[in-house]
Protein backbone atom coordinates (compact mmCIF):
# COMPACT_ATOMS: atom_id res chain seq x y z
CA UNK A 1 0.00 0.00 0.00
CA UNK A 2 2.95 2.35 0.94
CA UNK A 3 4.60 2.46 -2.34
CA UNK A 4 0.97 3.03 -4.66
CA UNK A 5 0.66 5.94 -2.45
CA UNK A 6 4.46 6.98 -3.10
CA UNK A 7 3.66 6.51 -7.15
CA UNK A 8 0.42 8.73 -6.66
CA UNK A 9 2.13 11.20 -4.52
CA UNK A 10 5.24 11.23 -7.53
CA UNK A 11 2.35 11.38 -10.10
CA UNK A 12 0.05 13.98 -9.15
CA UNK A 13 3.34 16.15 -8.02
CA UNK A 14 4.05 15.90 -11.85
CA UNK A 15 0.92 16.94 -12.77
CA UNK A 16 0.80 19.71 -10.68
CA UNK A 17 4.31 21.04 -12.30
CA UNK A 18 3.46 20.93 -15.38
CA UNK A 19 -0.19 22.81 -14.69
CA UNK A 20 2.03 25.52 -12.98
CA UNK A 21 4.49 25.70 -15.92
CA UNK A 22 3.57 28.96 -17.96
CA UNK A 23 2.81 28.37 -21.76
CA UNK A 24 5.22 30.96 -22.06
CA UNK A 25 7.60 28.93 -20.52
CA UNK A 26 6.97 25.70 -22.74
CA UNK A 27 7.32 27.78 -26.24
CA UNK A 28 10.86 27.66 -28.32
CA UNK A 29 12.65 30.77 -28.35
CA UNK A 30 15.07 31.38 -30.71
CA UNK A 31 18.80 32.40 -28.71
CA UNK A 32 19.29 35.81 -28.97
CA UNK A 33 22.65 36.86 -31.66
CA UNK A 34 25.07 40.13 -31.01
CA UNK A 35 25.56 42.57 -33.70
CA UNK A 36 28.71 42.57 -36.03
CA UNK A 37 30.84 45.47 -34.73
CA UNK A 38 33.45 45.87 -37.46
CA UNK A 39 33.36 46.00 -41.33
CA UNK A 40 36.88 45.40 -42.45
CA UNK A 41 36.58 45.37 -46.76
CA UNK A 42 35.95 47.37 -48.24
CA UNK A 43 36.80 50.65 -46.32
CA UNK A 44 34.68 53.07 -45.96
CA UNK A 45 34.34 55.27 -48.81
CA UNK A 46 36.03 53.10 -50.95
CA UNK A 47 35.98 53.29 -54.87
CA UNK A 48 34.98 50.88 -57.42
CA UNK A 49 34.45 50.51 -61.77
CA UNK A 50 32.48 47.61 -61.92
CA UNK A 51 33.47 45.06 -64.75
CA UNK A 52 31.99 42.41 -66.62
CA UNK A 53 35.02 40.31 -66.60
CA UNK A 54 33.60 36.37 -65.34
CA UNK A 55 36.46 36.84 -62.20
CA UNK A 56 34.96 40.19 -61.06
CA UNK A 57 34.66 39.98 -57.45
CA UNK A 58 34.88 42.22 -54.53
CA UNK A 59 35.84 40.86 -51.11
CA UNK A 60 33.83 41.87 -48.40
CA UNK A 61 35.27 40.95 -44.48
CA UNK A 62 33.74 41.63 -41.30
CA UNK A 63 34.44 40.49 -37.77
CA UNK A 64 32.50 37.97 -35.75
CA UNK A 65 29.32 38.11 -33.77
CA UNK A 66 27.60 35.74 -31.10
CA UNK A 67 25.09 33.53 -30.48
CA UNK A 68 23.62 33.31 -27.00
CA UNK A 69 23.76 29.48 -27.12
CA UNK A 70 27.31 29.32 -28.36
CA UNK A 71 26.55 27.58 -32.08
CA UNK A 72 26.95 29.16 -35.25
CA UNK A 73 25.76 32.24 -36.26
CA UNK A 74 24.89 33.30 -40.38
CA UNK A 75 26.25 36.31 -42.22
CA UNK A 76 24.21 38.24 -44.96
CA UNK A 77 25.92 41.75 -46.81
CA UNK A 78 22.95 44.47 -47.05
CA UNK A 79 22.81 47.32 -49.39
CA UNK A 80 21.66 50.77 -48.85
CA UNK A 81 20.96 53.37 -51.31
CA UNK A 82 22.35 57.02 -50.14
CA UNK A 83 18.77 58.07 -49.39
CA UNK A 84 17.98 55.45 -47.13
CA UNK A 85 20.55 53.53 -45.23
CA UNK A 86 17.57 51.55 -42.94
CA UNK A 87 16.04 49.55 -45.62
CA UNK A 88 17.87 47.01 -47.57
CA UNK A 89 17.86 47.14 -51.63
CA UNK A 90 19.79 43.93 -51.97
CA UNK A 91 21.49 41.24 -49.81
CA UNK A 92 24.07 38.79 -50.91
CA UNK A 93 24.69 35.70 -47.99
CA UNK A 94 28.09 35.08 -47.30
CA UNK A 95 30.41 31.83 -48.20
CA UNK A 96 29.53 28.76 -47.50
CA UNK A 97 25.63 29.34 -47.15
CA UNK A 98 26.18 31.84 -45.19
CA UNK A 99 28.74 30.35 -42.48
CA UNK A 100 31.81 32.15 -43.00
CA UNK A 101 32.62 36.18 -41.87
CA UNK A 102 33.51 37.25 -45.78
CA UNK A 103 31.83 37.57 -49.36
CA UNK A 104 33.40 37.48 -52.41
CA UNK A 105 30.19 39.43 -54.37
CA UNK A 106 30.55 39.52 -58.23
CA UNK A 107 30.79 42.89 -59.65
CA UNK A 108 27.38 41.25 -61.55
CA UNK A 109 25.70 41.31 -58.33
CA UNK A 110 27.13 44.61 -57.13
CA UNK A 111 25.52 46.30 -60.19
CA UNK A 112 22.50 44.84 -59.17
CA UNK A 113 22.74 46.50 -55.75
CA UNK A 114 23.36 49.45 -57.64
CA UNK A 115 20.18 49.52 -60.02
CA UNK A 116 18.17 48.39 -56.85
CA UNK A 117 19.91 51.96 -54.86
CA UNK A 118 18.28 53.55 -58.06
CA UNK A 119 21.80 54.42 -59.65
CA UNK A 120 21.85 54.77 -63.50
CA UNK A 121 23.35 52.45 -65.84
CA UNK A 122 26.73 53.76 -66.77
CA UNK A 123 26.54 56.71 -64.16
CA UNK A 124 29.15 56.75 -60.62
CA UNK A 125 26.98 56.70 -57.71
CA UNK A 126 26.66 55.83 -53.69
CA UNK A 127 25.61 52.40 -52.06
CA UNK A 128 26.53 51.44 -48.14
CA UNK A 129 26.51 48.13 -47.17
CA UNK A 130 26.75 46.49 -43.66
CA UNK A 131 26.44 42.86 -42.22
CA UNK A 132 23.20 41.17 -40.40
CA UNK A 133 24.27 38.26 -38.42
CA UNK A 134 21.46 35.29 -37.90
CA UNK A 135 20.42 32.41 -35.35
CA UNK A 136 17.96 31.02 -36.23
CA UNK A 137 14.90 33.96 -36.99
CA UNK A 138 17.04 35.79 -34.58
CA UNK A 139 18.87 38.38 -36.35
CA UNK A 140 21.08 42.12 -35.30
CA UNK A 141 22.42 43.79 -37.69
CA UNK A 142 25.90 45.82 -37.57
CA UNK A 143 24.86 49.71 -36.77
CA UNK A 144 28.08 50.55 -38.83
CA UNK A 145 27.64 51.40 -42.75
CA UNK A 146 30.65 51.81 -45.08
CA UNK A 147 30.28 53.96 -48.10
CA UNK A 148 30.80 52.38 -51.66
CA UNK A 149 31.32 54.82 -54.66
CA UNK A 150 30.21 52.79 -57.63
CA UNK A 151 30.89 53.45 -61.55
CA UNK A 152 28.26 51.24 -62.85
CA UNK A 153 28.10 48.88 -65.86
CA UNK A 154 26.59 50.42 -69.12
CA UNK A 155 24.00 47.72 -69.29
CA UNK A 156 20.35 47.64 -69.50
CA UNK A 157 18.37 48.00 -66.89
CA UNK A 158 16.63 45.13 -66.93
CA UNK A 159 18.48 41.43 -68.18
CA UNK A 160 16.60 39.02 -69.87
CA UNK A 161 16.46 35.50 -68.71
CA UNK A 162 16.59 34.13 -72.29
CA UNK A 163 17.05 35.60 -75.55
CA UNK A 164 16.81 33.90 -79.29
CA UNK A 165 17.70 35.29 -82.68
CA UNK A 166 14.88 36.14 -85.30
CA UNK A 167 14.29 37.46 -88.67
CA UNK A 168 14.38 37.12 -92.01
CA UNK A 169 18.22 36.90 -92.95
CA UNK A 170 18.20 33.84 -90.14
CA UNK A 171 17.88 30.20 -90.63
CA UNK A 172 14.08 30.13 -89.38
CA UNK A 173 13.01 33.38 -90.78
CA UNK A 174 10.94 35.70 -88.77
CA UNK A 175 8.15 33.47 -87.68
CA UNK A 176 8.68 34.18 -83.91
CA UNK A 177 7.53 31.17 -82.92
CA UNK A 178 10.66 29.62 -84.24
CA UNK A 179 13.41 31.42 -83.12
CA UNK A 180 16.35 29.95 -82.21
CA UNK A 181 17.48 30.03 -78.64
CA UNK A 182 20.85 31.55 -77.57
CA UNK A 183 23.32 29.96 -74.90
CA UNK A 184 23.36 31.46 -71.80
CA UNK A 185 27.05 31.49 -70.65
CA UNK A 186 26.93 33.88 -68.16
CA UNK A 187 24.58 36.42 -66.28
CA UNK A 188 23.80 38.91 -69.15
CA UNK A 189 25.43 37.37 -71.67
CA UNK A 190 24.20 35.13 -74.75
CA UNK A 191 25.64 33.76 -77.65
CA UNK A 192 24.84 31.38 -80.77
CA UNK A 193 26.22 29.39 -83.56
CA UNK A 194 23.97 29.95 -87.02
CA UNK A 195 24.13 30.53 -90.30
CA UNK A 196 23.05 33.89 -91.53
CA UNK A 197 22.56 35.74 -94.84
CA UNK A 198 23.33 39.34 -96.22
CA UNK A 199 19.81 39.83 -97.52
CA UNK A 200 17.64 40.92 -94.82
CA UNK A 201 17.87 41.40 -90.83
CA UNK A 202 18.12 39.67 -87.86
CA UNK A 203 17.23 40.17 -84.59
CA UNK A 204 17.32 39.47 -80.65
CA UNK A 205 13.95 39.07 -78.71
CA UNK A 206 13.29 38.12 -74.99
CA UNK A 207 10.70 35.47 -75.29
CA UNK A 208 8.91 33.86 -78.62
CA UNK A 209 5.41 34.65 -78.09
CA UNK A 210 3.59 37.98 -77.19
CA UNK A 211 5.64 41.17 -77.71
CA UNK A 212 8.73 40.67 -77.18
CA UNK A 213 10.99 43.25 -76.24
CA UNK A 214 13.52 43.31 -79.38
CA UNK A 215 17.07 44.24 -79.42
CA UNK A 216 19.54 44.69 -82.44
CA UNK A 217 23.67 45.95 -82.70
CA UNK A 218 23.88 49.23 -84.07
CA UNK A 219 26.37 51.07 -86.20
CA UNK A 220 28.77 51.28 -83.29
CA UNK A 221 28.39 47.63 -82.55
CA UNK A 222 26.93 48.07 -79.18
CA UNK A 223 23.32 46.14 -78.47
CA UNK A 224 20.59 48.55 -78.10
CA UNK A 225 16.88 48.52 -78.43
CA UNK A 226 15.35 48.30 -81.29
CA UNK A 227 12.69 51.09 -81.02
CA UNK A 228 11.96 52.28 -84.53
CA UNK A 229 12.12 48.23 -86.26
CA UNK A 230 15.70 48.39 -86.33
CA UNK A 231 17.48 45.09 -87.25
CA UNK A 232 21.35 43.84 -87.44
CA UNK A 233 23.18 42.63 -90.76
CA UNK A 234 25.98 40.96 -92.21
CA UNK A 235 28.08 41.67 -94.71
CA UNK A 236 27.85 38.47 -96.26
CA UNK A 237 26.01 35.02 -96.08
CA UNK A 238 28.58 32.90 -93.68
CA UNK A 239 28.18 30.92 -90.59
CA UNK A 240 28.76 33.03 -87.70
CA UNK A 241 29.10 32.87 -83.82
CA UNK A 242 27.61 36.12 -82.08
CA UNK A 243 27.75 36.88 -78.69
CA UNK A 244 26.12 39.38 -76.64
CA UNK A 245 26.46 40.82 -73.65
CA UNK A 246 23.35 42.88 -72.02
CA UNK A 247 25.74 44.13 -68.96
CA UNK A 248 27.48 46.36 -70.73
CA UNK A 249 25.77 46.04 -74.47
CA UNK A 250 28.65 44.32 -76.13
CA UNK A 251 28.70 42.29 -79.21
CA UNK A 252 31.27 40.21 -80.96
CA UNK A 253 30.83 38.38 -84.45
CA UNK A 254 33.22 35.93 -85.39
CA UNK A 255 33.00 34.40 -88.58
CA UNK A 256 33.47 30.00 -88.24
CA UNK A 257 35.48 29.19 -91.50
CA UNK A 258 35.92 25.39 -90.87
CA UNK A 259 35.26 22.74 -87.98
CA UNK A 260 37.15 19.69 -87.76
CA UNK A 261 37.62 16.69 -85.52
CA UNK A 262 41.19 17.11 -84.33
CA UNK A 263 42.99 14.03 -83.75
CA UNK A 264 46.25 14.74 -80.96
CA UNK A 265 48.44 11.64 -82.06
CA UNK A 266 48.54 13.40 -85.33
CA UNK A 267 48.15 17.07 -84.50
CA UNK A 268 46.15 17.35 -87.00
CA UNK A 269 42.85 17.67 -88.32
CA UNK A 270 41.25 13.73 -89.41
CA UNK A 271 37.77 14.98 -90.13
CA UNK A 272 36.37 17.99 -91.54
CA UNK A 273 32.75 18.24 -90.55
CA UNK A 274 29.52 19.78 -92.93
CA UNK A 275 27.33 22.59 -91.08
CA UNK A 276 23.94 20.82 -91.44
CA UNK A 277 22.04 23.92 -89.75
CA UNK A 278 20.89 25.39 -86.65
CA UNK A 279 24.10 25.43 -85.18
CA UNK A 280 24.83 21.26 -85.77
CA UNK A 281 28.28 19.98 -87.80
CA UNK A 282 28.67 16.74 -88.81
CA UNK A 283 30.83 14.03 -91.33
CA UNK A 284 31.95 10.42 -91.29
CA UNK A 285 35.14 8.65 -91.92
CA UNK A 286 36.68 5.19 -91.20
CA UNK A 287 38.98 5.97 -87.59
CA UNK A 288 42.32 4.66 -87.63
CA UNK A 289 43.59 4.91 -83.81
CA UNK A 290 47.51 5.18 -83.79
CA UNK A 291 49.13 2.61 -82.69
CA UNK A 292 52.22 3.10 -80.02
CA UNK A 293 54.45 0.83 -78.34
CA UNK A 294 52.18 1.05 -75.44
CA UNK A 295 48.93 0.33 -77.26
CA UNK A 296 46.43 2.74 -79.32
CA UNK A 297 46.22 6.46 -79.04
CA UNK A 298 43.17 7.20 -79.56
CA UNK A 299 42.89 10.85 -78.33
CA UNK A 300 40.48 13.70 -80.10
CA UNK A 301 39.13 17.19 -79.64
CA UNK A 302 37.55 19.70 -82.00
CA UNK A 303 39.00 22.57 -84.19
CA UNK A 304 37.94 25.57 -85.60
CA UNK A 305 39.41 27.93 -87.96
CA UNK A 306 37.88 31.34 -87.35
CA UNK A 307 37.71 35.39 -88.37
CA UNK A 308 39.67 35.24 -85.02
CA UNK A 309 42.35 32.71 -85.68
CA UNK A 310 42.27 28.90 -84.93
CA UNK A 311 39.83 27.91 -81.70
CA UNK A 312 39.53 24.65 -80.16
CA UNK A 313 36.78 22.98 -78.25
CA UNK A 314 36.99 19.96 -75.40
CA UNK A 315 36.34 18.39 -72.49
CA UNK A 316 33.70 20.48 -70.14
CA UNK A 317 34.57 17.43 -67.62
CA UNK A 318 38.32 16.06 -68.36
CA UNK A 319 38.43 11.93 -68.06
CA UNK A 320 41.40 9.67 -69.12
CA UNK A 321 38.73 6.93 -70.30
CA UNK A 322 37.16 5.92 -73.14
CA UNK A 323 33.16 5.97 -72.71
CA UNK A 324 31.65 3.02 -71.68
CA UNK A 325 28.30 1.66 -71.63
CA UNK A 326 27.99 3.68 -68.42
CA UNK A 327 29.49 7.13 -69.13
CA UNK A 328 27.29 10.15 -68.05
CA UNK A 329 25.90 12.16 -71.25
CA UNK A 330 28.76 15.02 -69.73
CA UNK A 331 31.42 12.69 -71.20
CA UNK A 332 30.75 14.14 -74.28
CA UNK A 333 29.91 17.97 -73.14
CA UNK A 334 31.78 20.46 -75.11
CA UNK A 335 33.36 23.66 -73.88
CA UNK A 336 35.79 26.40 -75.81
CA UNK A 337 39.04 26.72 -74.68
CA UNK A 338 41.07 28.90 -73.70
CA UNK A 339 44.32 27.88 -75.62
CA UNK A 340 45.52 25.87 -78.67
CA UNK A 341 47.39 22.64 -77.50
CA UNK A 342 48.01 19.25 -78.72
CA UNK A 343 46.63 17.12 -75.84
CA UNK A 344 45.13 19.18 -73.10
CA UNK A 345 41.28 18.77 -72.72
CA UNK A 346 40.70 15.77 -74.86
CA UNK A 347 38.35 12.93 -75.24
CA UNK A 348 39.44 9.34 -76.31
CA UNK A 349 37.82 7.11 -78.97
CA UNK A 350 36.80 3.37 -77.95
CA UNK A 351 38.53 1.54 -79.23
CA UNK A 352 36.19 -0.78 -80.97
CA UNK A 353 35.70 2.07 -83.85
CA UNK A 354 39.41 1.28 -84.95
CA UNK A 355 39.24 1.06 -88.74
CA UNK A 356 35.09 1.21 -88.83
CA UNK A 357 32.97 3.68 -90.63
CA UNK A 358 32.26 6.14 -87.72
CA UNK A 359 29.82 9.63 -87.94
CA UNK A 360 30.55 12.35 -85.45
CA UNK A 361 28.51 15.05 -84.98
CA UNK A 362 29.37 18.73 -83.18
CA UNK A 363 25.72 20.49 -81.22
CA UNK A 364 26.55 23.38 -80.11
CA UNK A 365 22.63 24.81 -79.75
CA UNK A 366 21.27 26.95 -77.55
CA UNK A 367 19.19 25.44 -74.27
CA UNK A 368 21.20 22.99 -73.70
CA UNK A 369 24.93 21.92 -73.01
CA UNK A 370 26.80 22.12 -75.87
CA UNK A 371 27.82 18.41 -76.58
CA UNK A 372 29.01 16.02 -79.51
CA UNK A 373 28.29 12.20 -80.78
CA UNK A 374 30.43 9.18 -81.51
CA UNK A 375 28.80 6.42 -83.48
CA UNK A 376 29.54 3.27 -85.87
CA UNK A 377 28.00 3.59 -89.03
Amino acid sequence: MKTIMTKVFIALSFLACIAGCKKSDMEYKDPKVSSVDELYAPVDNQQIILSTQPDAHLLFQWAPSHAQDGQLVSYEVDFYSDADTDKPVYRVVSENTGKELYANISHIDINKACSAAGIPTGETGTIYWTVSSWRGISSATCPVRNKLVVKRLEGFEVIPDNVYLTGDASETGDDLAKSMQMQKISDGKFEIYTKLKAQGGYEFVDRVSGTPTTYYIDGSGKLAEADNGESSKVSEDGIYRITVDFTNKGTSITTIQSVGVFFSPTNSIMLNLDYKGLGVWSGSTVIHLKPESWGLDERYKFQMETSSGTEQLGTKIDSDSPPDANSPASYFYVTLLDAVTQWDHKWKFDHSLDGQSTTVTLLLQGGAPYTHTVKKN
